[in-house]
């Protein structure tokens, strides 16, 4: 699975770029793009390198990528929260994420990190914790839990069967916050 991160070009020198993600700056190489780009263009970036040059109104509606939905979200929960409980700085905030949410935790790091700039969460600790994929097979009736990375499951992992009951790994909440 390949993780882009939308991103705006603010500088260009040759090859590089200096890209923009949330106030967040990088320098990423445009050898992989086919036509030529402008400061002010939009593109996602892999690994280092620009990969795709994307329309402003796609990466300033979020639809770009998911994780950047999904951290802009949880800092407007977490700054709603922080206001009503009378705080103002959030120090720290817990996540339960499933292996089978579909999300990438790593690229959800990314993105609150660059989307929290400029709020009371700017300084605030993002901790996920993985809730692995488990589940009830039909056949033998055993509950089973699946180690490592996994994010399917297609058959009981103790008899092989391919009729379950998936009952865990697909959470996504905030458990907690700190605030001060």
């Amino acid at each position: 699975m390949c993780l882009a991160i939308p991103s705006r070009i603010i500088t260009i020198d040759n090859l590089m770029a200096t890209i923009d993600v949330f106030g967040a700056r990088k320098e990423v190489s445009l050898m992989l793009m086919p036509d030529e780009l402008q400061v002010g263009d939009y593109v996602l970036v892999h690994a280092g390198f620009a990969i795709q040059k994307i329309a402003k109104d796609v990466f300033e509606s979020g639809k770009s990528m998911h994780e950047t939905a999904l951290a802009i979200s949880i800092l407007d929960i977490v700054v709603q929260k922080c206001s009503e409980a009378g705080g103002n700085v959030v120090d720290s905030v817990r996540l339960r994420i499933g292996k089978a949410a579909g999300v990438l935790p790593d690229a959800l790091l990314f993105a609150f990190d660059a989307a929290k700039l400029d709020t009371v969460a700017a300084h605030a600790q993002l901790e996920i914790e993985a809730v692995p994929v488990g589940g009830t097979c039909n056949e033998c009736k055993k509950e089973f839990t699946i180690t490592g990375d996994a994010q399917f499951v297609f058959a009981c992992p103790l008899c092989n069967a391919k009729s379950f009951e998936i009952h865990s790994g697909r959470e996504m909440e905030i458990i907690d916050m700190e605030i001060s």
